[in-house]
């Protein structure tokens, strides 16, 4: 007990009067956690609300709630009880069944705290410990994360608390077997199917042959590793305030921020991207690295990132941005406006000058003609020595604003643009005496 009052009081995790919402599932760590939030309930003064989640997986999940209902009432602790199809929920969405029934309890768990005491009046105590925080630290190292994975579960993040932090499981088991308490045991934990479970069975128990409480130093590296993480977090902060800002429907981060240490802004990358996206999960290394990139390139090349984002590296930095079926649309709509026609050349028509209609040599064309907007690699000839010139270069040069070369169409033959419409077109597709037949393009300008 003494341990679990010290961790307590050391992290700031309970003050006199706070209203609790606890996750009780009815296992060895949520009954211990229950037990000892009643201990210290009237020394703190503290309004305990049980919840119990049943995610309608496991054969025995109704014996579970019975049993967390049975030993709240026990203590004389409300509790409430929630079923939610988790397997049903993991088919629609494309989540894993995991992370699924993680994200129906944090959302059971708020709203019913919402309900009781009202918005932000409320504590969720959940009873991770030290053994869970070892697992997921080994978990996050495999998989590829940074310091944040690391730093593996907090004992506080946001309004959530985890009081059993600092003990292990055997010590969790050892305080229930003094106290005459009981749980239920979920079978899958005795199973190798899951990662997390491999870790809890056959890795941890070798690490801690090797060196005595190796699960306890690697609580000590979390803790040390979640201050640095604070602190990094702090210094993200005031370099977003210095170098990122919203521009219209896009964020904007100025190149400047990449002169700041890598440690930093990398970070503020990654938080300019999840800021977009609306979610951190599967913003990877690589797509930071991306985006990093995108800084060394000149103005107007893009990159494509998860979450349908997009980013274009502008005279002073990079723009990030949420494709919208507006853009969609807008896009259809502007390729619609421009169609074209083959005719047979009678060499008494005059080639129009008209800055929206042009002529070309059909018999030129090598592929079909394609109305398009800008890819990579496009080109286009600019004399008649058929010298090239890329396609981005070549807007460039015209100060064309970077916003709106993916919105110019195209008539390309390929990767060779026949016609910038509104600019220029190739030389080589030029009508001559020669030309048999004319391809004749019109873009229908009049509304814009």
């Amino acid at each position: 007990m003494k341990e679990v009052l010290d961790y307590i009081k050391k992290n700031n995790l309970i003050e006199k009067h706070d209203n609790i919402i606890l996750g009780i599932s009815g296992g060895a760590d949520s009954v211990c956690l229950l037990f000892i939030l009643q201990e210290i309930k009237d020394e703190y003064g503290l309004n305990i609300l049980g919840v119990h989640i049943n995610h309608l997986i496991r054969d025995c999940a109704g014996e579970d709630e019975r049993f967390a209902l049975e030993i709240c009432e026990r203590f004389g602790v409300e509790c409430v009880s929630f079923k939610t199809d988790c397997v049903k929920l993991s088919e629609e969405t494309g989540l894993s069944l995991e992370e699924t029934g993680r994200n129906e309890r944090y959302r059971l768990f708020n709203e019913t705290g919402e309900k009781k005491f009202g918005a932000g009046n409320y504590k969720i105590a959940v009873a991770h410990h030290m053994d869970d925080l070892a697992e997921t630290l080994i978990f996050n190292m495999t998989r590829g994360t940074g310091i944040n994975g690391l730093a593996s579960i907090k004992a506080k993040k946001g309004n959530i608390i985890r009081p059993l932090l600092g003990l292990n499981r055997e010590r969790i088991e050892e305080i229930l077997k003094e106290n005459g308490l009981s749980h239920v045991e979920d079978e899958t934990n005795s199973s190798d199917d899951y990662a997390r479970n491999k870790i809890r069975h056959k890795i941890i128990p070798v690490l801690n042959e090797i060196t005595p409480k190796a699960t306890n130093h690697m609580a000590s590296l979390a803790a040390l590793l979640s201050r640095t993480e604070d602190y990094l977090d702090e210094k993200t902060e005031e370099l977003t305030g210095k170098y990122v800002e919203e521009r219209d429907d896009s964020l904007f981060i100025s190149e400047k921020l990449m002169k700041e240490h890598p440690a930093v802004n990398t970070r503020v990358l990654h938080k300019a991207l999840k800021t977009v996206a609306g979610r951190a999960r599967d913003i990877s290394a690589v797509q930071i690295e991306a985006l990093a990139e995108l800084f060394e390139l000149q103005p107007g090349k893009k990159r494509d990132f998860i979450y349908n984002m997009e980013a274009v590296r502008v005279y002073d930095g990079v723009q990030i941005r949420k494709k919208t079926e507006k853009d969609t649309e807008r896009g259809e709509k502007l390729l619609e406006k421009l169609h074209y026609e083959i005719i047979e050349n009678q060499n008494s028509q005059n080639i129009p000058k008209d800055l929206y209609t042009k002529w070309f040599d059909y018999d030129k064309i090598k592929n079909c003609p394609s109305i398009r907007f800008r890819q990579e690699g496009d080109f286009l000839t600019i004399n008649d020595q058929n010298g090239r010139k890329l396609l981005s270069d070549y807007m460039i040069n015209e100060k064309i604003p970077a916003d709106r070369r993916d919105e110019i169409p195209l008539l390309a033959d390929g990767n060779h643009i026949i016609w910038v419409v509104g600019y220029r077109i190739s030389n080589t597709y030029k009508v001559t005496p020669e030309t048999t037949r004319i391809l004749v393009a019109k873009y229908e300008n009049q509304d814009e």
